[in-house]
């Protein structure tokens, strides 16, 4: 029997996960536009720096994740991170709490992104492929890339993208089309910094409420990680809205100030300043479903933002969809 062919549009956990679950009873091709898979369980490699810009940490909550993350986790690619984790309220530290093993704070090492590069191993994968535009032939998908490419003759079509850009792909008679229409995300800056030398402070990881940065992590206290002293600044989602189109090199003084303020130390001379752009982070309400799918038109859509972002839920969104194909 002749397999059926699904093309997946984003190579992020979602899509990997969902081409992982069913790549035994279907042939699949995933296109990234990305040069990279990982979405945003993302690093970026700034030698000799490494940031994980996206995803920080994850926890594994069901017995399904658990299952699919247990080789994983006994290879060492998924590993526990153990440190010191303070909660503030502008410049008041609520509390500090010690993460050890058993609090279970995982990180992908010795990136974020092994954790799907290892997924990926044995998958069709199109990098630097940007679908701009999908349709039906002969009750067959095509797929028309950035260079006017057609990818032709698939049974099924999978977005696994943030709700805004899924929507660009969807047409009006979909069944799902008002549902996904609705959905607006918010977004977020990572500022990345790079020293010579270690900064010293208080805490390895900070959620800041009420102020423009909302987290602070020092990227290399997590385990395995080599190269040399970095941080993850994130600003909140509203600092993020109001300054969609403010100058990039703006945003990035603005929240650099912010954390030298914040950690109330001459942050002098960094080897390095990067700005991160996520447009598509979190959903404002999310769907009161787990994903999309209409089986008359054989389209479906994953992705953590249908329930709220996390990493598991990236997984989760993909299993729940790919019983339903299969």
């Amino acid at each position: 029997v002749m397999k059926k062919k699904i093309a997946i549009i984003g190579a992020g956990l979602a899509g990997i996960s969902l081409a992982s679950l069913i790549k035994d009873k279907f042939n699949i091709k995933i296109f990234e536009k990305s040069r990279g898979v990982g979405g945003r369980m993302s690093t970026r490699k700034s030698f000799p720096f490494t940031f994980d810009h996206g995803a920080q940490f994850f926890k594994i909550e069901t017995k399904e994740f658990l299952e699919f993350a247990s080789e994983m986790l006994h290879k060492n690619i998924i590993k526990p991170w153990n440190f010191k984790y303070a909660h503030y309220d502008g410049n008041d530290l609520k509390k500090i709490t010690i993460l050890k093993n058993k609090d279970k704070y995982f990180v992908g090492v010795p990136h974020m992104d092994s954790i799907v590069k290892y997924l990926s191993n044995d998958l069709d994968i199109l990098l630097n492929t940007k679908v701009e535009k999908i349709l039906k032939k002969n009750h067959k998908w095509q797929l028309i890339d950035q260079n006017k490419k057609i990818h032709a003759e698939y049974d099924w079509i999978v977005l696994s993208l943030p709700a805004e850009q899924s929507f660009n792909f969807i047409s009006k008679d979909t069944n799902f089309y008002s549902s996904i229409k609705k959905i607006k995300m918010k977004g977020c800056f990572s500022l990345m910094i790079g020293f010579e030398k270690p900064i010293i402070l208080n805490f390895d990881a900070a959620f800041i409420e009420n102020k423009d940065i909302s987290w602070i992590a020092v990227n290399s206290s997590k385990p395995a990680r080599k190269g040399k002293y970095s941080i993850i600044v994130n600003s909140s989602y509203e600092f993020a809205k109001k300054n969609i189109n403010t100058p990039k090199i703006k945003v990035l003084s603005h929240l650099y100030e912010e954390t030298r303020k914040f950690i109330n130390q001459n942050l002098a001379n960094p080897t390095l300043k990067n700005l991160h752009q996520w447009m598509y982070v979190e959903a404002e309400k999310a769907p009161k479903k787990d994903f999309f799918i209409d089986t008359n038109k054989n389209i479906g859509v994953c992705g953590d933002w249908f329930l709220n972002s996390r990493v598991e839920n990236a997984f989760t969104s993909a299993l729940k969809l790919s019983k339903q194909i299969i």
